[in-house]
């Protein structure tokens, strides 16, 4: 009987997992069929612009489609794109960022088991209210708002029931697409950043672990005296592995910008201060929140008493650096602003970097990719045009002298670098980048 069980426990695995990689493989391969096409006809019929531009809508629209259907990790990288304005052609951010705020919600009876199991009563028992509709809806979880019986708004986030099968199985089947790129194209390798996805996904469903690393930051950032951020105070007595609460932050989403407008806040002075923000949890405190995306940003207008504030939530990716190693990006960065090849190229190989064959041009291409020819060019954010000229320049050398290695901590921070460059558009920011590192590159080590 029970060998019957497990039998038909493991069909059912089958099964389920079979419809989480066969949508997503389909929309893959003939995103990509259509692409190879695509460069065919252009070659063919370079003035027909309107050839790009249906499949890119196209595409846009497929990917939105299969975010929705899918959710977990699909939803969270097709969020994480849309986010991108600085890079991403207009057709997929217009797109893709509409899944910031239009994931559809899962109904209170599927989510309100889960939550009493994991605090082991019944709600009305935990808390003296609660909204039963989601103030959120994200990727891997919902979040309700509620009220404790100190009186106290709380905001409750609760894991999607089997989102961590779910995680692991888009692992799998990102894994999979990348290896399979691999094989057929060899203008990027998307291996190096499935390869750090594995290892900071599983970071992402374990709250404890992300209550904690809200603790740290908001210790670290009270200690060196940063008065502009509110990180929420977590509620361990009503948090497990699956279920996190934490005090109620009333802000405008920092995309809002026609609130923030009616508030009058300047969103070039939000811009201007998160960057100042995340120069100083990554290059003097080696500790930083990397998911920067707008979801997990709000403002929190001044009051008479109060100055404007930053709300960060969700620290679920986040991270901690070595003193070492933050002292290496420091110099990295130092020597990219000072073209100095060969500086970059020794502090890229202490750091972890590994190409086929030691060369400065190709550690040097890396690095104005990282995020040099950002600083060098005076901009608040990176461009399509710069980013196709670097991509360009690095698809040339990576050609002919592979890179092999790459060290996942820089991987975060130049995901979460980018994700504040899409950020810095939408904000209309003017902030010099360089004028704003500086400071920390001479203080900082």
């Amino acid at each position: 009987m029970i060998k019957k069980i497990t039998k038909i426990s493991s069909v059912f695995l089958f099964i389920n997992r079979f419809f989480r990689w066969a949508p997503v493989a389909i929309v893959a391969i003939r995103i990509w069929f259509n692409w190879r096409i695509l460069r065919i006809r252009r070659k063919l019929f370079p003035e027909q612009k309107k050839i790009s531009d249906k499949f890119h809508k196209q595409t846009a629209d497929r990917l939105v489609k299969l975010a929705i259907r899918q959710q977990g990790l699909i939803l969270k990288a097709a969020q994480f794109f849309g986010s991108r304005a600085d890079i991403m052609r207009e057709e997929y951010v217009l797109a893709l960022s509409l899944l910031q705020d239009k994931v559809p919600p899962r109904p209170w009876n599927t989510m309100r088991p889960l939550l009493e199991q994991e605090l082991k009563d019944d709600v009305s028992k935990i808390f003296k209210e609660f909204d039963t509709t989601p103030v959120a809806s994200a990727s891997l979880a919902q979040v309700y708002k509620a009220k404790t019986f100190d009186n106290e708004y709380v905001a409750v986030k609760v894991q999607y029931p089997g989102i961590d099968n779910i995680v692991f199985w888009d692992i799998a089947i990102i894994d999979f697409l990348a290896k399979l790129w691999s094989k057929v194209e060899t203008i990027i390798d998307f291996r190096p950043i499935v390869g750090d996805l594995k290892i900071n996904a599983p970071d992402e469903i374990d709250y404890f672990h992300e209550g904690q690393s809200a603790e740290k930051i908001k210790l670290l950032l009270e200690q060196d005296g940063i008065d502009y951020v509110e990180i929420p105070d977590i509620y361990w007595d009503h948090s497990t592995k699956k279920v996190l609460t934490m005090s109620y932050i009333d802000g405008i989403k920092i995309t809002n910008i026609s609130e923030l407008e009616k508030h009058d806040i300047d969103t070039e002075i939000v811009a201007d201060q998160l960057i100042d923000l995340y120069n100083i949890m990554i290059l003097r405190l080696g500790a930083f929140h990397a998911d920067p995306h707008p979801g997990n940003l709000f403002i929190i207008p001044p009051t008479k008493t109060e100055k404007l504030k930053i709300g960060l939530v969700d620290f679920g990716l986040s991270k901690f650096l070595k003193n070492e190693f933050r002292q290496q990006i420091i110099v990295l960065t130092s020597a990219i602003v000072n073209e100095q090849p060969e500086l970059i190229s020794d502090t890229m190989e202490t750091m972890g970097f590994e190409t086929k064959n030691r060369d400065a041009e190709t550690y040097e291409a890396l690095g104005d990719a990282f995020l040099g020819e950002v600083i060098k060019s005076g901009q608040a954010y990176a461009d399509q045009k710069m980013l196709a000229d670097i991509n360009v320049r690095l698809s040339r050398v990576l050609r002919s002298n592979p890179l092999i290695k790459v060290p996942g901590d820089v991987l975060l921070v130049a995901r979460t670098m980018g994700l504040l460059s899409g950020m810095g558009k939408l904000l209309n920011s003017k902030t010099d980048l360089l004028q704003k590192i500086l400071p920390y590159l001479e203080d900082g080590s």
